[in-house]
Parts: C-alpha cells; sequence; structure tokens
C-alpha cells in the first residue's frame, strides 16, 4: 500500500508568481496540489493556466474556489493539506500612497490572518508566504546602507511609506506574530520568500508591473531612465524557493530574499535591444539627466528616491541565504530578460 503524496495548498495560482509557483510542484511530482482561484468559469484566467501547464500537469491539479475575504472558503481549501503556499495578494503600484490606505491594507492583512487560522484548524504542518524587499527595506536610510539582510525590516512609521510596503510588511508580520503566540503544541513551521523586482517569463495573462515593464522596453514607451540599480529575481527561481521552503526542514522560521543581481535599468534594455530589437521598436536606453529627479525629489517621493541612489551601483540585498539554504542557482538578468520578452512577443 503506497502512503498518499502529501497534499498542499497554493493560493492565487493565476498570478504571475503564483502560476509559476503552482508549476514547480507540479513538475516535483512529490505533491498532491491544490490550487486557489477565485473563479474556476472566468476563462480568460483558466485556459492561459492550462496552456502555460499544459494538459497532462494541468489534469493532476485540484483546482478550487476561494476567497481571501471568505473564511469558509479558505477553510475548505485547506482541509486536508499538510502544507500551504500563499501567494494570492492584490496586485497594484507599489510606488504610491493610495488615498484609500485601509480599504486594502484590511483585506490584505485580514486574507494572511485567514490563512493563518486555518492552518492552525486543520494542523498544517508549514506555511510559506509571499513577501517581498518590501518588507525589509522601507523608511531605512539606503545611504547610511550598503546592504540588507533578513534581519532587515521596513519601519513602519517612517513618513512617505507607499501602501504596498506597508502592505507587505504588515501581512508578514501578521504571520510570524501570529505562530509565536500559540501554544507549543500547536504551533506549525512559518518561511517567508522576500523577492526582489520580479522578471522573467509569464504563463499567464495576469498583470504585473515587472511584466508591463517588459511590454513598455520593448514598445519603446519610457522616454528615460533613471540612473538606478534595480535588485531582480527570475520568476522560475522564486517559484523554486517557495517548493525548496517547503522540502527542507532547515528552511523553516526563516525568511529568505531573492536577488540575482542589481543591473542598472540600461543593462536590462540592452538586452532586449540585443535579442528583439529587429522585430520591436525597443531602442537604446536614453540616460535621464540628473536635474530632472534633482528638482522633482521636491513633490515626487518615487523621484526623490531615485536622486538619493543616483549612480550607484551597490548590492543593496543580500540574497545569499537562498543559495546556501535553499540551494537557489540565481539565472542571471540577461536570461530572464530575454525569456521574458520571449514569452511577451
Amino acid at each position: 500500500q503506497h502512503k498518499p503524496l502529501p497534499r498542499v495548498l497554493i493560493t492565487g495560482i493565476s498570478g504571475y508568481i503564483g502560476s509559476q509557483v503552482c508549476k514547480a510542484f507540479l513538475e516535483h511530482g512529490g505533491f498532491q496540489v491544490r490550487g486557489t482561484v477565485r473563479d474556476k468559469s472566468n476563462i480568460s484566467k483558466m485556459d492561459p493556466l492550462q496552456k502555460g501547464f499544459g494538459t497532462q500537469l494541468y489534469n493532476a491539479l485540484d483546482i478550487v474556489e476561494a476567497d481571501l475575504t471568505n473564511v469558509e472558503s479558505i477553510d475548505a481549501a485547506v482541509m486536508g493539506c499538510q502544507y500551504i503556499v500563499h501567494t494570492a495578494a492584490p496586485v497594484f503600484d507599489f510606488t504610491k500612497i493610495l488615498d484609500d490606505e485601509d480599504t486594502i491594507l484590511k483585506p490584505y492583512c485580514d486574507g494572511t490572518l485567514t490563512v493563518m487560522k486555518a492552518a492552525q484548524k486543520y494542523k498544517v504542518k508549514k506555511v510559506v508566504i509571499t513577501s517581498s524587499i518590501a518588507s525589509i527595506m522601507g523608511g531605512n536610510n539606503h545611504n547610511k546602507k550598503e546592504r540588507y539582510t533578513e534581519d532587515d525590516w521596513t519601519k513602519l512609521d517612517s513618513p512617505g511609506l507607499t501602501t504596498y510596503f506597508k502592505a507587505k510588511t504588515l501581512g508578514e508580520k501578521i504571520a510570524w506574530d501570529f505562530v509565536d503566540a500559540l501554544p507549543e503544541d500547536e504551533k506549525f513551521e512559518v518561511v517567508t520568500i522576500n523577492p526582489s523586482i520580479v522578471l522573467g517569463p509569464n504563463i499567464t495573462t495576469a498583470f504585473s508591473e515587472s511584466i508591463d515593464f517588459g511590454k513598455k522596453i520593448l514598445m519603446n514607451e519610457i522616454p528615460m531612465y533613471p540612473q538606478n540599480a534595480t535588485a531582480v529575481v527570475d520568476v522560475r527561481d522564486v517559484a523554486r524557493a517557495h517548493l525548496e521552503a517547503v522540502l527542507r526542514d532547515e528552511a523553516s522560521g526563516k525568511r529568505f530574499i531573492l536577488c540575482a543581481d542589481n543591473p542598472f535599468m540600461f543593462d536590462l534594455v540592452k538586452v532586449m535591444k540585443e535579442k528583439f530589437g529587429n522585430e520591436y521598436p525597443v531602442k537604446e536606453a536614453k540616460e535621464m539627466p540628473i536635474i530632472i529627479p534633482f528638482f522633482m525629489r521636491l513633490w515626487d517621493k518615487e523621484m526623490a528616491g531615485y536622486y538619493e541612489r543616483w549612480g550607484k551601483n551597490t548590492v543593496l540585498f543580500d540574497g545569499s541565504r537562498a543559495s546556501k539554504i535553499l540551494g537557489i542557482d540565481y539565472i542571471g538578468y540577461d536570461k530572464m530578460m530575454e525569456d521574458m520578452g520571449s514569452a511577451l512577443t
């Protein structure tokens, strides 16, 4: 009699990251995979998933409808699972402070809490949560800091912190605090994955800031680029990190920054131009004159950030823990951009 494979629940499998995470678990073959979507009848979401996974993997997947604002639906999804990988999250502009901040923060945080409560109720062994470097770097003075590690946290009380940074930080803190407060015999393992800017191929039609950025480069829609280094990681490495975090006991109780490299924006554009320049209007990147952020920083927080970090190619994020503990051998930014472009074309 074969022991049945352990069951993992993956939330948000129609998203840019969630779909690749789901695919990684299906390809591994060691799990029964259950994935959540908000609406199974949404053909525009489901068809690309089937195409992206291929018929065989797609047919092995148990797809359930669940909504983070509906406790019963999350409970039903978690029941019978030994592991949860929580990737589902609202997508919004990470550079802005939104006026109706609470209407985003509350459901985001409540959603994480709902998943944690279900994990406790159904005695789940381990929960892996997709967080971000947004919960690590916010509100810190980048001029004084050469390098961020997993010990760093975003300072929630710092002025000018964007809604996205608050959401990611609060959501992650809720998870750690929840499990810390449990009685010893009810505790379960928690791991958070904190990727930098995620690039690489999209297998769904989901909107993502990264994919939008890739399209804009290809179509030559960005007039000029600031002279700033950008921490990047491939979506396939992000997926693999979630899988390895479930598989490896030594990952438990840890955060993992994912950062492959810190190229300048021009470097990313250059790769796209060399690969797709014949078919698309992508052009050599024009450099933004420093005078623009120098003036605009007075009223534009994003420009203020550009001005502070102008021309600095310091490695801001240390992704080595994921290499050591999760065995991630990072894909380079040239391959990320080429494969992202190919998936868009």
